[in-house]
């Protein structure tokens, strides 16, 4: 009973933190979002009219859908690039662990908007890959849809969310018994065999973390869209920033918001869902 108290005592202090400037925020943007908004101002009231004017014009939802895919295939590409990193880390050079560690934090400190303007310097018009392929002789004219299109926002947003799935792949990894990986091989797994039993089903915990992660951030993110993806790169998070900074429509850019989050968790459900069906179909 002490000890009970004493993890109260000593939870308090984050739980508090949490509560005054992450949830009462929160929970004050979903009342707002039922709430009218008029040339006099906001109007305190309980209607829908918020989340049913998303299905008014076709451009919210295409939108929203927009956001979602670029965030699925940007989580998808982070997933396929990192796990091959975390397990060559984990099982064939150990000795590099610590550097490219050290490596991926620095990345994390660096700031993000430095991050969004090399990309961009990359993509441009007279960017370096243009450059290169001229160079190269590859092309004649440099390649106009690398930047401000839904391909510089994607490889952008890979190259800035990356971190986020090849550390819990990598600490997933970490937790693999080798022992289990050897007791298969010893009764006649062949390696891919036994990556596919073992090292992979063990590993999904990390696998789906770090899916989640860069599915969250990537389809919410409107910094990245705005500075590399103009108008056909345009995704929800500038829609709703729009809401609040220029239209001054905030019940309807709360709702929009809720309306993504509530679609976002129950993609992230259906996830987990599907990933345990097929875990019990093995």
């Amino acid at each position: 009973m002490q000890k009970s108290k004493r993890h109260i005592y000593l939870l308090s202090p984050l739980f508090t933190y949490f509560t005054i400037f992450f949830f009462a925020p929160l929970f004050i943007l979903f009342i707002y979002s039922f709430w009218r908004t008029t040339s006099t101002g906001l109007v305190p009231t309980f209607t829908l009219y918020n989340y049913l004017y998303i299905f008014s014009r076709p451009l919210y939802p295409s939108i929203i859908l927009k956001s979602i895919r670029i965030g699925f295939i940007t989580s998808i590409i982070c997933v396929g690039l990192s796990y091959p990193m975390a397990y060559s880390l984990t099982f064939k050079y150990k000795k590099l662990q610590d550097f490219v560690l050290y490596l991926i934090l620095i990345s994390l400190f660096s700031s993000y908007l430095v991050r969004v303007y090399a990309w961009k310097t990359i993509l441009g018009y007279n960017g370096l890959i243009n450059q290169i392929l001229k160079h190269l002789g590859l092309i004649k004219e440099p390649l106009t849809f690398l930047l401000y299109s839904p391909t510089a926002v994607i490889i952008t947003l890979v190259f800035i969310f990356i971190p986020f799935t090849i550390l819990p792949i990598y600490s997933s990894l970490q937790n693999v018994d080798v022992d289990c990986i050897e007791a298969a091989r010893d009764l006649g797994a062949g390696m891919h065999k036994a990556f596919y039993k073992v090292t992979l089903p063990l590993s999904m915990p990390g696998v789906i973390t770090g899916f989640i992660f860069s599915f969250v951030l990537a389809a919410g993110d409107y910094v990245t869209p705005q500075m590399v993806g103009g108008t056909r790169g345009l995704m929800i998070g500038r829609i709703v920033q729009d809401q609040f900074g220029l239209t001054y429509n905030w019940p309807f850019g709360s709702a929009l918001a809720y309306f993504t989050i509530f679609l976002l968790i129950f993609l992230i459900n259906l996830v987990i869902w599907l990933t345990r069906l097929l875990k019990l179909r093995r």
